[in-house]
């Protein structure tokens, strides 16, 4: 019998090199956003990429607000976005014009040229909002993210992302492990060979395998780094998490003035209808609640 995926974080360690990672797992959360949006298979498939990717990468940090992964590009897919908040609440969208559905599933024929902007935004609780931007270059997602680790956090890193469609829907698994400096100068050639290693059993990993909802997160770790050693940390929960509500498109729509909300209006029932991009909810204001007194 087929389970569903966990829709958690798992924090790990190689206990034979010291090296850390995090597994992601996600099932009904990436199916969800998915499927709220009409998205060609290969847009869809690129979108829960990001979304995987953007949940194990956030939670390699310590931060209070919102983690995102933002390309845009000048394809025909001009725009893929992803947050992720401190609490595990995810979120994800992307903009696709006339004849994405006809290009291949690579990210650079989807997105052509342009960059990738990595953020982490602490600015509602009063933090620091701190950004990194690379150019899209490469094939595929996990491409464009180890150059960004190589040129502007200078982290080595390793990475596996997979985002597949069954009878059960949209599942998806991203796996990262990343090398930390190191503190003792004589240990850098077993350091080396460690990593080394560790990346060439990184590179048996296969996409199925990463997105099977019949290998749990242990039993996958333990299947592809057995002779490493094993040792997991607690788990954290990723959830949907769109954030719009009816009290923020009211404060939205306030910000317009009379002739655009009139514009807005149906002419028969004088309401205004505003889709949130993120969820594709609708919500349906009368425009009436937005006369002066």
């Amino acid at each position: 019998m087929v389970s569903e995926l966990s829709d958690q974080l798992l924090p790990f360690q190689l206990e034979r090199s010291g090296l850390r990672g995090r597994l992601v797992r996600l099932g009904p959360v990436v199916d969800t956003i998915l499927s709220r949006h009409d998205y060609p298979d290969q847009v869809a498939r690129l979108v829960g990429e990001f979304v995987v990717l953007g949940a194990s990468l956030a939670g390699g940090l310590k931060f209070a607000g919102s983690f995102s992964l933002q390309a845009r590009g000048d394809g025909p897919v001009p725009l893929v976005l992803t947050d992720v908040t401190n609490d595990g609440d995810i979120r994800a969208y992307a903009e696709a014009k006339e004849g994405a559905a006809d290009k291949d599933a690579r990210l650079d024929q989807l997105m052509g040229a342009g960059y990738l902007a990595v953020t982490v935004d602490q600015s509602a609780v009063g933090g620091q909002t701190y950004q990194g931007i690379v150019e899209l270059e490469g094939e595929s997602l996990t491409d464009c993210m180890l150059t960004y680790f190589r040129r502007s956090e200078q982290v080595p890193t390793g990475m596996r992302v997979a985002v597949t469609r069954g009878e059960e829907g949209w599942r998806g698994g991203a796996l990262v492990i990343q090398k930390l400096p190191e503190t003792d100068p004589h240990a850098a050639e077993d350091a080396r060979e460690d990593w080394q290693r560790t990346m060439l059993l990184l590179a048996t990993l296969g996409e199925e395998e990463l997105a099977d909802p019949r290998l749990s997160e242990e039993q996958l770790l333990v299947r592809l780094f057995h002779e490493e050693g094993v040792r997991v940390f607690p788990r954290h929960d990723l959830a949907v998490g769109c954030r719009c509500s009816r009290r923020r498109i009211d404060k939205m729509l306030a910000t317009f003035s009379a002739e655009d909300l009139d514009d807005m209006a149906d002419e028969t029932t004088n309401e205004i209808g505003v889709t949130c991009h993120w969820c594709n909810k609708t919500f349906t204001v009368d425009r009436d609640d937005f006369r002066e007194p």
